[in-house]
């Protein structure tokens, strides 16, 4: 494609050089560069892509996209841009012919339930026969074909990709989470949505926010009517017993399709719940006197948000009942989101990704309504390091609140000290009357403590990881996973 194509409909200063030089390639990665790519030098948090230019001409790049001219000697096509983050996702767009045009593109956002709620619309249309693609925290699916990504909304450049690859494998839907971080750094920046789902929010990245209106207003963009041309959209389903929920469903300019478990006036609603160890039974009514009986593995009052999100969206989309109920049912859990993974006639172990101070609650409150006669909760968590900071000792509290015994242990520490985060934990939990705790630092021996301490009808709940399968210190990474701690402890039992 010539460079002057790519820069259809894209605001730039000036080009110097030949804007009718073929282009093979995009890429932001010096080290990716190939003969007749275009590089695109992008400012990021560690780096800055204008300091690798010299490494993308030598590597073979026609052109580069740059926020100043660069003086180099070769004669390579330069255009200048005033942002080249916000340039990349429309030449992305061009490079690949728009490849979401033809899809049917389901994004979901809010703080917790993306993950599960994308696993069951995808179950859904899969049941009815439809080709599908998948992007989600825990495994992205290129028509049932694993990709990897390093993010969870990854970069415009991999979207645009995945889609023009899911296009050609003839894929009729996908679904993705949509992050927070993703809106605000343009990542799905003209892609065509057709559904967005908001499904709740609660404290969470505030280190890079600052605040919950700045976080509310990034994921909001997807909803409101002076960003339509830029992520498109026709139908929003949004959980309206979440306040921010109620506020979008007020303003947003799209359809709107609403579900609650509280409000008699929801769009969707569900009545005769049944919620165990075992499933969710219920049936899920709707405003048009349309009701269908669910029967779902997952357990838990969240994950009756999320399948009222996903029969909603699904409904919607006129999928015949039959295949609703299906996929439903079929969808055993999602790696680390209230995953069952150990029972052994007397407690029973529970993982989880809970990592917020919301999801953390209603993971402990989903644990005491299913829990057995006289069991106690035994919460194992940590907090990630380098991240908001303010949720630490919120999360020691709600522990302290919901669960009988808490051992507060390291999650991800990353840059910080694993026991000063633990301190700042403790210091939400100490106060909290008749509950127990300890501090140990290695999470090992903290999930071993926790298992050597359960009795009859116990609960142990490891939370904060889910599917992480690595702990994440200063400059380097260790492989571990909660459920091979566990796995290690039952076999030396035996």
């Amino acid at each position: 494609m010539k460079l002057k194509d790519l820069l259809k409909e894209v605001s730039y200063k000036k080009i110097y050089g030949n804007d009718d030089v073929d282009i093979a390639d995009i890429s932001i990665n010096s080290k990716n560069v190939t003969k007749g790519s275009l590089f695109i030098a992008i400012k990021g948090f560690k780096h800055d892509g204008h300091d690798f230019i010299k490494e993308a001409i030598y590597g073979g790049a026609s052109g580069i996209v740059v926020q100043k001219r660069v003086d180099v000697s070769s004669p390579v096509a330069q255009v200048v841009v005033n942002n080249t983050r916000e340039v990349l996702p429309a030449v992305c767009r061009n490079f690949y012919k728009n490849p979401t045009e033809l899809l049917k593109l389901i994004g979901i956002t809010g703080t917790n339930g993306k993950t599960t709620t994308c696993y069951l619309v995808d179950s859904i249309l899969r049941s009815a026969g439809i080709k599908t693609s998948l992007i989600t925290t825990v495994k992205s699916l290129l028509d049932g074909n694993e990709v990897l990504f390093s993010r969870t909304t990854p970069e415009s450049l991999d979207l645009n990709d995945f889609f023009y690859k899911s296009s050609e494998r003839g894929v009729e839907a996908a679904c993705m989470e949509v992050s927070s971080h993703s809106v605000d750094l343009h990542r799905i920046d003209y892609l065509d949505f057709e559904y967005f789902i908001f499904t709740n929010l609660s404290q969470d990245h505030l280190d890079y926010h600052g605040d919950m209106r700045n976080y509310f207003a990034a994921k909001k963009k997807l909803f409101l009517k002076e960003y339509r041309s830029l992520y498109g959209g026709k139908k929003a389903v949004i959980n309206i017993d979440d306040v921010y929920g109620k506020e979008i469903f007020n303003e947003t300019d799209l359809d709107k399709i609403s579900y609650s478990i509280k409000s008699g006036n929801a769009d969707i609603w569900p009545t005769g719940i049944k919620n165990t160890i075992s499933g969710i039974n219920m049936t899920i009514n709707t405003s048009r006197g349309l009701k269908l009986n669910i029967s779902s593995p997952l357990c838990g009052y969240f994950n009756v948000y999320n399948i009222m999100a996903a029969v909603s969206v699904c409904m919607d989309m006129e999928i015949d009942k039959k295949y609703i109920k299906e996929g439903i049912s079929s969808m055993n859990g999602v790696k680390g989101r209230f995953e069952k993974i150990y029972y052994n006639g007397r407690f029973s172990v529970i993982v989880d990704y809970a990592h917020t101070p919301d999801g953390l609650e209603n993971v402990l409150k989903t644990a005491r309504q299913i829990l057995q006669d006289r069991g106690k909760i035994i919460c194992v968590f940590g907090c990630g390091g380098d991240r908001d900071k303010g949720k630490r000792s919120i999360m020691g509290r709600i522990s302290g609140t919901y669960a009988d015994y808490t051992i507060i242990t390291s999650d991800n520490p990353r840059s910080e000290e694993p026991i000063s985060i633990i301190n700042m934990i403790e210091r939400g939990i100490k106060n909290i009357s008749n509950r127990g705790y300890i501090k140990e630092t290695d999470r090992k021996k903290a999930i071993f403590k926790a298992l050597e301490m359960a009795g009859k009808n116990d609960m142990v709940i490891i939370a904060g990881k889910g599917h992480e399968s690595y702990q994440e210190f200063k400059n380097y990474k260790l492989p571990f996973c909660d459920w091979e701690v566990v796995d290690e402890w039952v076999k030396q039992k035996k």
